[in-house]
Protein backbone atom coordinates (compact mmCIF):
# COMPACT_ATOMS: atom_id res chain seq x y z
CA UNK A 1 0.00 0.00 0.00
CA UNK A 2 2.89 2.36 0.75
CA UNK A 3 4.33 1.78 -2.74
CA UNK A 4 0.97 2.59 -4.35
CA UNK A 5 0.67 5.79 -2.31
CA UNK A 6 4.14 6.92 -3.39
CA UNK A 7 3.41 6.17 -7.04
CA UNK A 8 0.31 8.38 -6.96
CA UNK A 9 2.21 11.50 -5.83
CA UNK A 10 2.76 13.79 -8.83
CA UNK A 11 6.29 15.10 -9.38
CA UNK A 12 7.12 18.53 -8.00
CA UNK A 13 6.87 21.28 -10.63
CA UNK A 14 10.08 22.48 -12.22
CA UNK A 15 11.44 25.53 -10.39
CA UNK A 16 11.59 28.70 -12.50
CA UNK A 17 13.13 30.81 -9.75
CA UNK A 18 15.56 33.35 -11.15
CA UNK A 19 14.39 32.93 -14.75
CA UNK A 20 12.74 35.66 -16.84
CA UNK A 21 8.98 35.92 -16.39
CA UNK A 22 8.58 37.01 -20.01
CA UNK A 23 10.45 36.35 -23.25
CA UNK A 24 10.06 35.69 -26.95
CA UNK A 25 12.02 33.09 -28.85
CA UNK A 26 12.10 31.74 -32.36
CA UNK A 27 13.74 28.63 -33.69
CA UNK A 28 13.24 25.10 -34.92
CA UNK A 29 11.66 22.13 -33.17
CA UNK A 30 12.16 18.50 -34.14
CA UNK A 31 10.08 15.70 -32.64
CA UNK A 32 11.01 12.15 -33.62
CA UNK A 33 9.67 8.81 -32.46
CA UNK A 34 11.51 5.62 -33.38
CA UNK A 35 13.66 7.68 -35.76
CA UNK A 36 10.74 9.21 -37.70
CA UNK A 37 9.53 12.70 -37.12
CA UNK A 38 8.83 16.26 -38.12
CA UNK A 39 10.73 19.53 -38.13
CA UNK A 40 8.76 22.67 -37.37
CA UNK A 41 9.51 26.33 -37.00
CA UNK A 42 8.48 27.67 -33.60
CA UNK A 43 7.77 31.14 -32.28
CA UNK A 44 7.07 31.28 -28.55
CA UNK A 45 5.88 34.33 -26.59
CA UNK A 46 5.95 33.61 -22.86
CA UNK A 47 4.51 35.80 -20.13
CA UNK A 48 3.26 35.43 -16.57
CA UNK A 49 -0.40 35.29 -17.63
CA UNK A 50 -0.26 33.89 -21.16
CA UNK A 51 1.78 31.93 -23.67
CA UNK A 52 1.50 31.61 -27.42
CA UNK A 53 3.34 28.98 -29.45
CA UNK A 54 3.11 29.25 -33.22
CA UNK A 55 4.17 26.10 -35.07
CA UNK A 56 4.84 26.31 -38.80
CA UNK A 57 6.31 24.23 -41.61
CA UNK A 58 9.95 24.87 -42.56
CA UNK A 59 8.70 27.24 -45.31
CA UNK A 60 6.54 29.21 -42.86
CA UNK A 61 3.00 27.88 -43.30
CA UNK A 62 1.29 27.95 -39.90
CA UNK A 63 0.07 24.51 -38.83
CA UNK A 64 -0.98 25.24 -35.24
CA UNK A 65 -1.20 28.05 -32.72
CA UNK A 66 -1.24 26.96 -29.09
CA UNK A 67 -2.55 29.51 -26.61
CA UNK A 68 -2.42 29.37 -22.83
CA UNK A 69 -4.65 31.91 -21.15
CA UNK A 70 -6.05 32.10 -17.61
CA UNK A 71 -9.12 30.16 -18.84
CA UNK A 72 -7.12 27.21 -20.27
CA UNK A 73 -5.23 25.83 -23.25
CA UNK A 74 -6.30 25.56 -26.87
CA UNK A 75 -4.65 24.58 -30.14
CA UNK A 76 -5.99 26.40 -33.18
CA UNK A 77 -5.33 24.79 -36.56
CA UNK A 78 -6.27 26.15 -39.98
CA UNK A 79 -9.45 24.47 -41.24
CA UNK A 80 -9.94 22.36 -38.10
CA UNK A 81 -11.85 22.57 -34.85
CA UNK A 82 -9.81 23.86 -31.88
CA UNK A 83 -8.35 21.28 -29.54
CA UNK A 84 -8.56 22.04 -25.83
CA UNK A 85 -6.66 20.31 -23.06
CA UNK A 86 -6.16 20.45 -19.31
CA UNK A 87 -2.37 20.69 -19.64
CA UNK A 88 0.32 21.64 -22.11
CA UNK A 89 1.71 18.10 -21.97
CA UNK A 90 -1.70 16.65 -22.94
CA UNK A 91 -1.93 19.09 -25.84
CA UNK A 92 1.59 18.45 -27.15
CA UNK A 93 1.07 14.70 -26.81
CA UNK A 94 -1.98 15.03 -29.06
CA UNK A 95 -0.37 17.41 -31.58
CA UNK A 96 3.27 16.30 -31.63
CA UNK A 97 3.34 12.82 -30.13
CA UNK A 98 5.48 14.05 -27.21
CA UNK A 99 4.15 15.14 -23.81
CA UNK A 100 6.19 18.27 -23.12
CA UNK A 101 6.04 20.23 -19.88
CA UNK A 102 6.01 24.00 -20.50
CA UNK A 103 7.87 24.75 -17.25
CA UNK A 104 10.58 22.27 -18.21
CA UNK A 105 10.85 23.94 -21.63
CA UNK A 106 11.37 27.34 -19.95
CA UNK A 107 14.10 25.81 -17.76
CA UNK A 108 15.78 24.05 -20.71
CA UNK A 109 15.76 27.24 -22.77
CA UNK A 110 17.50 29.06 -19.92
CA UNK A 111 20.25 26.48 -19.58
CA UNK A 112 18.78 24.27 -16.85
CA UNK A 113 18.68 20.69 -18.19
CA UNK A 114 16.22 19.40 -15.59
CA UNK A 115 14.34 16.20 -16.40
CA UNK A 116 11.03 17.43 -15.08
CA UNK A 117 7.78 15.48 -15.29
CA UNK A 118 7.85 12.48 -17.58
CA UNK A 119 11.43 11.43 -16.93
CA UNK A 120 13.08 13.32 -19.78
CA UNK A 121 16.86 13.03 -20.21
CA UNK A 122 18.05 16.48 -21.30
CA UNK A 123 21.31 17.86 -22.63
CA UNK A 124 22.22 21.43 -23.53
CA UNK A 125 24.29 20.75 -26.65
CA UNK A 126 25.28 24.37 -27.27
CA UNK A 127 24.88 27.56 -25.23
CA UNK A 128 25.00 31.26 -26.01
CA UNK A 129 25.59 34.27 -23.78
CA UNK A 130 22.96 37.01 -23.66
CA UNK A 131 23.78 39.83 -21.27
CA UNK A 132 24.38 38.31 -17.86
CA UNK A 133 22.85 34.90 -18.55
CA UNK A 134 23.60 31.75 -20.49
CA UNK A 135 20.86 30.52 -22.80
CA UNK A 136 20.57 27.25 -24.61
CA UNK A 137 21.20 27.40 -28.33
CA UNK A 138 20.63 23.68 -28.98
CA UNK A 139 18.77 21.27 -26.69
CA UNK A 140 18.22 17.51 -27.00
CA UNK A 141 15.66 15.77 -24.78
CA UNK A 142 14.77 12.10 -24.92
CA UNK A 143 12.20 9.91 -23.26
CA UNK A 144 12.13 6.29 -24.40
CA UNK A 145 12.06 6.30 -28.20
CA UNK A 146 10.97 9.97 -28.42
CA UNK A 147 13.66 12.57 -29.16
CA UNK A 148 12.92 16.30 -29.10
CA UNK A 149 15.45 18.82 -30.39
CA UNK A 150 15.12 22.57 -30.07
CA UNK A 151 17.39 25.04 -31.86
CA UNK A 152 17.10 28.66 -30.72
CA UNK A 153 17.67 31.13 -33.55
CA UNK A 154 16.52 34.27 -31.72
CA UNK A 155 15.65 35.26 -28.18
CA UNK A 156 14.40 38.48 -26.62
CA UNK A 157 13.75 38.91 -22.88
CA UNK A 158 10.61 40.75 -21.75
CA UNK A 159 8.80 42.73 -20.66
CA UNK A 160 7.68 44.23 -23.95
Amino acid sequence: MLVAACAAVPPAPVSLEGLPAAFEMGGRLSVAQSGRGEILRIRWSHGPEADTWVLATPVGTEVARIERRPWGLAALRPGAEPITAASFSDLTQDLLGAALDERALVAWLHGRPVGGPGGWEVSIDESQRLGDRDLARRITASQGDVVVKLVVDEYRPGPW
